[in-house]
């Protein structure tokens, strides 16, 4: 007859232990910062892509993207859903801008700028300087990838703030997100500060350094209005 064991007491406890660091998520960031020097107005919106040894990889054309170019998108292209494409749309309204890349009459690029605020939805939001500007939300379609369109699409906008006499261009990406830490190094970004957000079930909370505190010392209140506002009935208001 076989004899039977009971299981160890501490299994319970680690089983527990399991289920509660499975649900537990940490997520640390960086900010950047770019000054704008002279030589940044010296941007071409028509820009010839290479490969690695030197071969042309496309022809592509840098605008401000409009509604109707947002709108226009392919998910595939630009990662913008149908909830996105209205809400971005909306977004530009209230003075939000997008870079968008054309390859022939497709968008296989965008990238948003903030003029307001350093707001991270749901993990940070803080004010800027009227003399900077903040990146978010870059995306290049799976079929551009490698052509250093992130790149050139950050150029893009410092040329535009060159022109506009504003000096610093603040972005930001989590530690482990490597494509756009080597991007942000290529045009010497340095950073300004960190924050990290931690997520347990039902809790979450985000930690800045002082550095960051230091550099954006103005928090700004967050609000719920872009949630509401691809609804099937938006309201008017958009957070800045």
């Amino acid at each position: 007859m076989a004899s039977s064991t009971s299981a160890p007491w501490w299994l319970p406890l680690r089983h527990a232990l399991g289920r509660v660091r499975r649900r537990f998520a940490l997520d640390t960031f960086d900010i950047f910062v770019r000054r704008v020097g002279p030589s940044d107005r010296d941007f071409d919106p028509h820009f010839e892509a290479t490969t690695k040894d030197g071969k042309s990889a496309g022809s592509y054309r840098f605008a401000w993207g409009t509604p109707a170019d947002i709108l226009g998108c392919d998910a595939h292209h630009t990662e913008l859903d149908e909830r996105e494409r209205i809400l971005g749309a909306r977004r530009l309204e209230f003075g939000h801008q997008v870079v968008v890349v054309f390859h022939a009459q497709t968008v296989v690029f965008s990238m948003w700028v903030n003029p307001r605020n350093l707001n991270v939805p749901g993990a940070l939001k803080r004010a800027l300087d009227p003399h900077q500007a903040f990146i978010y939300k870059a995306f290049t379609s799976p079929e551009h990838r490698g052509r250093k369109l992130y790149e050139a699409g950050m150029r893009f906008v410092l040329a535009d703030l060159a022109r506009q006499g504003k000096t610093e261009l603040v972005g930001y990406a989590h530690v482990k997100k490597d494509v756009s830490r080597k991007g942000l190094a290529a045009l010497q970004f340095e950073t300004m500060g960190r924050f990290r957000v931690l997520r347990l079930p039902g809790f979450q909370t985000t930690l800045t350094s002082a550095e960051l505190r230091r550099n954006f010392p103005k928090k700004v209140q967050r609000s719920r209005t872009a949630e509401r506002l691809a609804s099937p009935s938006p309201p008017e208001r958009i957070p800045a």
